[in-house]
């Protein structure tokens, strides 16, 4: 089975990512003026926690994603009882039983470590940053929520990879679509009647438990027929396999994410809260602007592993350039209507808030368009 990428899975894509910058576009003039100066900063520091909890996959969602493709684009029939046929493709199921398994156990075990850290080291650092804000309750509902949404949505991660894999782009994106719909009417709805920051959180809260219950509804209608019925245990040394790719390819992309993260949560222990809270969320509508421009490629990874496992160097070399070209492209765009003009489009929208000065604000940019080359240049390079 050939994964192909058609218009229809960019376009799914690309919506739920626009829906997701778009959602916290909308939401931002509701929470100038509804929520306290002393919210909004823990809104942004918030923001940061949640991109945090991503480096715990140290890359092992990209690398599980290239498996699973390779196992469903398998084009030798054994003679066992092993190998199930889709639409016409076999493909030995296993090995993606044996695979699921591992996927299942890595995103447990590292779940509870996440949980363990965000409610020891994660609610200390919220009471420390939250000293001087007036509704605490308010402030360690929001942060149970945040919690919640943080642990699940990492949990059932694997969901989302396999069904990728399966070439299942845009009904998947769809489901993350309608959940941000939910999510954004959710969050309009709670700020408006005055839940402040509990409203944010818990509509997050809301959207993951809704993008879960349907991603598995359709695992199970999809993936889970075809998988035998049988018990497998966690092999050890085929996880080491896994491992021995994992680490080259993350080592630049999770230090990377990492080192920016962490930057700002140390800053907020040193800085008062207003001002740490500016200063994050200036960098985050960097880190949004390179996931934007990340999506190209995200976009097309189940085609990348689908080709590098058919050899097609060709399709491989066309696909990586271009993906090249539009990072750079929409990330030098952005950034110049950031450095420019960001400061004029807050003051429009009503905002207190202002960006970091042009000169580091650029130098941000300039390191974020290597930053990805980088990541995608030792994706493609490990990956066969």
């Amino acid at each position: 089975m050939i994964i192909q990428i058609d218009k229809f899975d960019i376009f799914w894509t690309y919506l739920s990512k626009f829906l997701r910058i778009g959602q916290g576009l909308i939401l931002l003039p509701l929470i100038l003026r509804y929520l306290p100066t002393d919210q909004i900063a823990i809104w942004a520091l918030f923001s940061t926690i949640t991109a945090l909890v991503s480096v715990f996959d140290l890359g092992f969602s990209n690398v599980f994603s290239r498996n699973v493709t390779q196992i469903l684009s398998c084009k030798t029939i054994n003679t066992d009882d092993a190998d199930i046929e889709i639409e016409g493709n076999a493909f030995d199921a296993y090995e993606l039983k044996k695979l699921l398994v591992i996927m299942k156990k890595f995103y447990t075990y590292v779940s509870l470590i996440i949980f363990i850290f965000l409610v020891t080291l994660g609610t200390f650092y919220v009471y420390t940053i939250g000293k001087d804000v007036d509704n605490k309750y308010q402030l360690y509902f929001s942060w149970s929520f945040l919690v919640g949404s943080a642990i699940l949505n990492f949990f059932y991660n694997y969901l989302t990879i396999i069904l990728e894999s399966k070439g299942l782009i845009k009904e998947t994106q769809k489901i993350c679509v309608y959940g941000i719909f939910i999510s954004m009417v959710f969050a309009i709805t709670g700020v408006l009647v005055g839940w402040g920051l509990i409203a944010i959180t818990l509509s997050g809260f809301v959207s993951v438990i809704f993008n879960r219950f349907f991603l598995y509804r359709m695992y199970n209608k999809e993936i889970k027929p075809f998988i035998p019925d049988i018990e497998f245990e966690f092999d050890l040394s085929y996880f080491k396999e896994i491992w021995s790719v994992t680490y080259k390819v993350s080592v630049a992309s999770v230090s990377s994410i990492a080192i920016y993260r962490s930057g700002i949560i140390i800053i907020s222990l040193f800085l008062p809260l207003k001002e740490s809270g500016a200063f994050a969320f200036s960098m985050n509508l960097a880190f949004i602007l390179s996931e934007v421009s990340f999506m190209y490629f995200y976009t097309h990874l189940p085609h990348i592993n689908s080709m590098v496992y058919h050899r097609n160097n060709t399709g491989l070399k066309k696909t990586y350039l271009s993906s090249i070209v539009m990072s750079i492209v929409s990330l030098s765009l952005g950034g110049c209507v950031l450095v420019f003009l960001g400061n004029d489009i807050l003051k429009l929208i009503g905002s207190n808030m202002s960006l970091i000065p042009g000169f580091p604000f650029a130098f941000v940019i300039l390191i974020l368009i290597l930053d990805q080359i980088q990541n995608m240049s030792t994706f493609i390079l490990f990956s066969d």
